[in-house]
Parts: C-alpha cells; sequence; structure tokens
C-alpha cells in the first residue's frame, strides 16, 4: 500500500511557512504606516512635511537644541511629519511664509504685526506669557510723578522693536499724550545695555519689560529706583501659518495645539531655554488682539509696518524714509 504521509508533511510545512511570511508582512505594515501623514491630519493638510520655525531662534543647531522635544511631540499630537526650517531673521521669516518656503512659525506680537503685513500670515493660537507688561521706570529722587512729566525729558529702551522694552514704552508714552516723533521726549534705544546704562545715571526714564524691575532694584538698590508706570498685559506671542497652507490645515493645527497644550507645553519648557513660557497656555488668536501693537509701531514713527528693522539693523522711521 502506498505511503502517502510525506507529501502531506511537506504540504503542511509548505503551508505554515506562508502563513509566517503573510503574519510577517501584516505586521510591518503598521510601523511603515506610523511614519507617514495619516487620517484628519493628512486630510487637512497632505503628505508633505511641515517646515517649522521660531523667529528668535538663529541657525539649525540652536533649533534643534531648543525646540526638537517640541517638534516630535507636535508631530505626534498631529500625525504630521514636522521638520525644521531655521530662519535667519524676521524679514527671511516674512519672505519663506510668502514664498510657501515656511509653514509655521512661532513668534512675537511685533513680528507677527510684520508678518501679517507682508506674508498675510494666519493665526493660529496665542501663547499666553506671565508678567508680559511693559513698564517706565524712573529713579526715586525725580521729580516726574506722572508719564506726562516726561516731557522734554530723555527714555532710555530696549533695542528697537522689541515688544515690552520699546514699543509698548512708546505706546505708553502716546498714550499720555507725548508725541516721541516730534522731539516730545528723546528715545534712546539700546540693544543688552538698558538696565546697566539707566542704573549708571544714564536717562531721565527707562522704558523695558515689568520682569526687569526686580534686577533693576538689585543693580540700583531697592530704595534707587521706582515704577512710574506700568502699561496694560501685551498681546501674546503666538503659533501662524502661511497663507498657502489653507484654513483647513490651519483650524486642524489650531485643534492639536489646544487639545495637546500641555505636553506640546511641557516640551517647550523642558528644555530650560524657553522659561518665558513657565505657566503660558495655548488660547484663541485673533488678527484684532494684534491692534495695540500696530499703534505702538505708529507711535514709534513705523506707520509702514515693514519699515521696523531687525534686531541688529539700523533704524529707520518714516521721517528717514521719506528723506531717501
Amino acid at each position: 500500500m502506498p505511503d502517502h504521509s510525506a507529501p502531506r508533511m511537506t504540504s503542511a510545512v509548505s503551508l505554515l511557512a506562508l502563513a509566517g511570511l503573510a503574519l510577517a508582512a501584516c505586521s510591518s505594515e503598521p510601523d511603515a504606516a506610523a511614519s507617514e501623514p495619516s487620517g484628519e491630519g493628512q486630510e487637512a493638510c497632505g503628505t508633505e512635511p511641515l517646515r517649522f520655525s521660531d523667529t528668535g531662534v538663529e541657525g539649525l543647531e540652536v533649533l534643534q537644541v531648543e525646540f526638537e522635544d517640541f517638534r516630535a511631540a507636535l508631530e505626534e499630537a498631529t500625525e504630521l511629519e514636522i521638520e525644521f526650517q531655521p530662519m535667519s531673521s524676521r524679514t527671511a521669516a516674512a519672505t519663506a511664509l510668502e514664498f510657501d518656503d515656511l509653514d509655521v512659525l512661532l513668534t512675537g506680537p511685533a513680528e507677527y504685526v510684520v508678518l501679517k503685513h507682508d506674508a498675510d500670515a494666519l493665526p493660529i493660537v496665542g501663547v499666553t506669557r506671565e508678567n508680559y507688561q511693559a513698564a517706565i521706570f524712573t529713579r526715586t529722587d525725580s521729580d516726574a510723578e506722572s508719564v506726562e512729566d516726561l516731557a522734554g525729558g530723555q527714555i532710555i529702551t530696549k533695542e528697537v522693536g522689541s515688544t515690552s522694552g520699546h514699543l509698548g514704552p512708546l505706546e505708553m508714552l502716546d498714550s499720555a499724550g507725548l508725541d516721541p516723533t516730534v522731539g516730545d521726549v528723546e528715545v534712546i534705544p539700546l540693544a543688552d545695555t538698558q538696565l546697566e546704562a539707566f542704573a549708571g545715571g544714564d536717562g531721565d526714564a527707562l522704558g523695558s519689560g515689568i520682569s526687569d524691575f526686580e534686577e533693576l532694584q538689585d543693580m540700583m538698590g531697592e530704595d534707587e529706583v521706582q515704577m512710574l508706570e506700568e502699561g496694560p498685559d501685551l498681546p501674546n506671542d503666538l503659533f501662524v501659518a502661511r497663507t498657502g497652507l489653507g484654513e483647513e490645515c490651519s483650524d486642524y493645527l489650531k485643534a492639536s495645539l489646544l487639545e495637546n497644550q500641555e505636553v506640546l507645553l511641557e516640551a517647550i519648557v523642558g528644555t530650560g531655554e524657553n522659561d518665558k513660557y513657565i505657566g503660558s497656555e495655548f488660547v484663541d488668536a485673533q488678527d484684532g488682539d494684534y491692534d495695540p501693537v500696530r499703534r505702538s509701531f505708529e507711535a514709534a514713527g513705523y506707520s509702514d509696518y515693514s519699515q521696523l528693522p531687525d534686531e541688529n539693523e539700523p533704524a529707520e522711521s518714516d521721517d528717514d524714509a521719506e528723506e531717501d
């Protein structure tokens, strides 16, 4: 009688081998899909990587140090691929947004006003900051009892374009009826040395962020410096998107940021490089929120917002532009 057991055994082994290969192929598919944009995010934003940057960070290496944890967390929150696109300046960022070379940007209020003007940037969400106010300080022996009393004097500020240290204080002067552009007050912008200059006796007043008060007291002595007036809360920092990304993608990113803000903010501050965002929240952002900054531009003589210089770039007011 013929023995058929050997062929049957061979067939069984072949079937098991085929089943094993099929299982292996199936188990590898989710891993491959996980690295690609998927679901709602892909529908809203497409499959191309979203390019992210921050106007306060120059160079890829620094961007990686400060935001790699955030980049990875944003990828997980959105199920989209995110890559870095370093920007050398606000002007470079505006050009990149306008010509679709940059997708998402974290920026400050003054920068946003220019980016909206130059590239029609879309606000996504605001990022609150604790103690984000401008203030005007005087020495305790000053005769000035109000901002109006600074008429005819000198005020030192941070560099031109600083929201809390330059534009904010100038808007405070304007609200008090003083116009720096016609010489009611002489404004002396200084980059990084404004506290030392004022502590050393320069200027009649100092316009700076309210958070600098404690450092001033340490430098001058608590009894030697006073806050003449504190300004209102300044508009939030914010994430913006290029217009070409579209409203659907912008809305999707907004929802993702708001829903995952705890882990995303922890990723931003966890590096120790972005302490200004400790205690921050993601909130709704509307273009009209930044009208106070636009008024401060005008108070500083920059009614054409594009004329606001980048950091380390010489300042040019409207009057200067008219002379050219």
